[in-house]
């Protein structure tokens, strides 16, 4: 089962199809509110299901690679980590192409609205869920969850204990719910899986610069931009102020006779790049679910990972609306506080 709808929906087909005893991939943000998460959750582990969520960076050559680095020691302590993507154009802003045809007699529109109040036929609030809180869960759940699984992946973090929020509409104002421009800030705490971090994320959908997107992990010796089929690892070197007024004093300390070798020194920029005919994240992340259930096997991103990525993007936009910041236990699953 491919759940492939509006996110007011997800959790709801989810645990149907589970409880069915189907395999299911559902599109990210697993759940479109912060109470949901527990119930796919359990209908995963009760029916031992294979149950994958559709951010598919997780799956990729270059989430893998920047684990494989982070664990190495390749930047050191990780103290911070940034990621954004930037958008410029109607349908990146999801103002997507509203059918002619499209109206009640072609659409269920009842069924789409699921529990949310009833209203007359919307062809925006239809074709343009994106853009609404009953259906959709902003740029945070969009976009944001992406970069959110793909740190969980690499750092193998549950999640952040604090979270705040801010932003606005400013460019596409076309009736829509939720900030086009939004800025995260998220505080992890030191677990035994990694030190204490921050991490600040953004979106912008009146970026005038490109369409991009990018996360960026730094360490107290270095830093790596993390793509999905590359990384590019900055190594910083250590170097000597020669101003130092204790410089004497450290030479002072060394024999006069001693020869201070010098040392093959790593390059200070490494680009890791996938081979050549690389199928992509899309592919792998795909070929990971079916192979699960061919083969019996997990999957990486399944319903408590996704639901570990969800919480802090739904959050952010809980941070968001009450203009206050949010505290979450990403161990017991529940807001705090």
């Amino acid at each position: 089962m491919i759940v492939a709808t509006s996110d007011h929906w997800h959790k709801d087909i989810s645990v149907d199809a589970m409880n069915a005893g189907k395999a299911v991939y559902c599109e990210k943000p697993m759940v479109h509110d912060i109470s949901e998460g527990s119930a796919v959750v359990e209908a995963q582990r009760k029916n031992k299901v294979v149950f994958e969520v559709g951010s598919q960076g997780v799956s990729s050559l270059g989430n893998e690679k920047a684990k494989e680095l982070l664990a190495s020691g390749a930047i050191g302590t990780l103290n911070y980590a940034e990621g954004f993507w930037a958008r410029n154009s109607p349908e990146g802003a999801w103002q997507y192409t509203i059918p002619p045809d499209g109206n009640e007699k072609t659409v269920d529109w009842k069924r789409f609205l699921h529990r949310n109040p009833s209203r007359p036929f919307d062809a925006n609030r239809f074709f343009r869920w994106r853009c609404y809180k009953d259906y959709g869960t902003g740029v945070s759940g969009d976009l944001f969850v992406h970069l959110f699984s793909s740190l969980h992946f690499i750092t193998n973090s549950n999640g952040p204990q604090k979270i705040m929020a801010m932003g606005g509409l400013r460019h596409w104002k076309d009736g829509r719910e939720v900030p086009d421009v939004l800025m995260g800030m998220f505080d992890y705490a030191e677990t035994a899986q990694h030190p204490a971090f921050n991490l600040s994320l953004r979106v912008n959908f009146a970026d005038g610069t490109a369409d991009s997107t990018y996360l960026r992990l730094v360490g107290s010796e270095g830093s790596m931009n993390v793509e999905w089929n590359k990384v590019t690892l900055f190594r910083n070197r250590v170097k000597e102020d020669k101003d130092d007024p204790l410089a004497d004093t450290k030479l002072g300390q060394v024999n006069a006779l001693t020869y201070q070798r010098k040392k093959m020194l790593p390059p200070e920029t490494t680009v890791f790049s996938a081979e050549a005919g690389y199928k992509g994240a899309h592919f792998d992340h795909f070929y990971n679910f079916f192979t699960a259930i061919r083969e019996k096997k997990s999957v990486v991103e399944d319903a408590l990972f996704g639901y570990r990525a969800a919480a802090p993007a739904l959050l952010c936009n809980d941070s968001y609306f009450s203009n206050k910041p949010v505290m979450w236990d990403p161990e017991k699953l529940k807001v705090a506080g």
